[in-house]
């Protein structure tokens, strides 16, 4: 019974394993105790303090029979606490993390914290030293007025809706053509914030930053976004975004070997290693179920829209653009839309247009990604700039990936094999490294809206 508890929780347990390499770097320590792998070090201090969005970080955190602390102390402190979270691994399995989320969720709805009302954060508070509790909500800022309700909601939107995003994209080129569709998608969410800005008394920016917006814009909407939604007429949503997760891979690349670029350090290194196996295990003729041609053409795509997200990212600076970050995110949709509609035009893409054939799926998946995807979740991620730490903020680009692996597989039957977890851990893992290693890097303004979703 102990080997099968084991065998459930094993999925978690590999995506704990792979934080291996970061619990060593600069002096970590790992220790088996009680048949749980306990891992601690500098930089899995930094992973849990900005990595987690909750007020003052976690001091551990438990990943199947793994267990990450930021130090030794806080282990130690933490153990009764997280051995009950390892049990409740062994029985919820792969379910686990949704069912959490879900259960932080309800809690919110309930006018509870989403931490504290948490039934698996309560079981484990009931079930650990009570004294573990004080120390663990009077030091991390965890009692119910720590975290503003606004935050964790906008934490939820960027976290869910982008990640829902790539399943919302299959959906909507069932029965529309990809570039028309995401024309449609962010020309009207472009003009509705523009024109909103406007009455809030925002200038109208001038020629060259539409100029400016324009370029932008094509790199991120046309050349990124857009080789995804075309991408998803055959490839798993799924697959799709774990391969845009390697675009701060490419970002290290691109700043490092720009004119005056920055060397990456050890880590970032180690993580552009990581990146490029996982795509490469990813991408294979097991998860393309064969390898049918557009199959491997489209995986293909998702790569080459990764390096256009990058150089729109990277390079952005170098062009005028609005410094208020939504009227620049507004001058980029619109200009990108307009682009996007050119280009679907160019493609003879109105000859498969059939407004009677539009499924009812396909348009609230278009308006879903119009509302949510591309006003209301860029409004959260505004709003978190503010508010919170980019550390904090730039942790969409591991959760994303995750949430639209679950949401593929929950909602539209998209295969999830062993090989697919455990590339997802890899690249996950390396973009982990890549973010928490890396020097900042100059962007534009506006970078975010296109660069985190699709």
């Amino acid at each position: 019974m102990r080997l099968l508890r084991f065998v459930w929780a094993l999925p978690n347990t590999i995506v704990g394993l792979l934080l291996l390499p970061l619990a060593l770097l600069r002096g970590g320590r790992v220790r088996l105790h009680e048949g749980v792998l306990e891992l601690s070090g500098p930089a899995l201090s930094w992973l849990l303090r900005h990595g987690v969005p909750i007020r003052g970080g976690a001091r551990a955190m438990t990943l199947g029979h793994v267990v990450l602390g930021r130090d030794e102390t806080c282990l130690e402190h933490c153990g009764a606490h997280e051995r009950v979270h390892v049990r409740q691994y062994e029985t919820w399995g792969p379910l686990f993390l949704p069912a959490y989320f879900l259960s932080s969720l309800a809690a919110l709805l309930r006018g509870e914290d989403p931490y504290l009302g948490n039934r698996f954060e309560r079981d484990a508070y009931g079930q650990a030293v009570p004294v573990f509790r004080e120390q663990h909500s009077a030091s991390d800022g965890l009692a119910g007025s720590a975290v503003p309700l606004n935050t964790i909601l906008a934490f939820a939107a960027i976290y869910i809706i982008w990640g829902s995003t790539y399943l919302a994209i299959r959906f909507a080129v069932e029965t529309l053509p990809p570039f028309l569709m995401l024309a449609a998608r962010f020309g009207v969410a472009g003009l509705l914030l523009y024109w909103w800005l406007r009455l809030r008394g925002l200038p109208r920016p001038p020629g060259q930053e539409w100029i400016g917006s324009a370029v932008v814009g094509g790199l991120l909407l046309v050349g990124g976004t857009g080789a995804v939604a075309w991408a998803e007429q055959w490839i798993p949503s799924g697959l799709a975004a774990l391969i845009v997760a390697i675009v701060p891979m490419w970002m290290v690349l691109l700043d490092w070997l720009r004119p005056g670029g920055r060397r990456p350090t050890a880590p970032v290194v180690a993580g552009l290693v990581m990146g490029l196996a996982g795509v490469v295990l990813l991408v294979g003729p097991v998860e393309l179920g064969g390898g049918g041609r557009m199959q491997y053409l489209g995986a293909a795509a998702v790569v080459a829209g990764t390096i256009s997200w990058a150089t729109g990212s990277v390079f952005g600076s170098s062009f005028r653009v609005p410094e208020v970050p939504r009227m620049a995110a507004a001058l980029q949709m619109t200009m990108g839309g307009a682009l996007l509609l050119t280009f679907g035009t160019l493609r003879g893409e109105w000859s498969q247009f059939d407004l009677a054939g539009v499924s009812m799926r396909s348009g609230l998946s278009l308006l879903y990604l119009i509302v949510f995807g591309s006003i209301i979740a860029f409004a959260a991620y505004v709003y978190l700039l503010r508010v919170s730490t980019p550390a904090r903020v730039g942790s969409y680009a591991y959760v994303n990936p995750v949430v639209a692996v679950f949401l593929g597989w929950a909602l539209a039957d998209e295969p999830v094999t062993g090989r697919t977890l455990l590339a997802a851990a890899v690249i996950i893992t390396g973009v982990v490294l890549i973010v928490s290693g890396r020097r900042p890097i100059s962007a534009p303004a506006s970078a975010g809206p296109a660069e985190v979703e699709s």
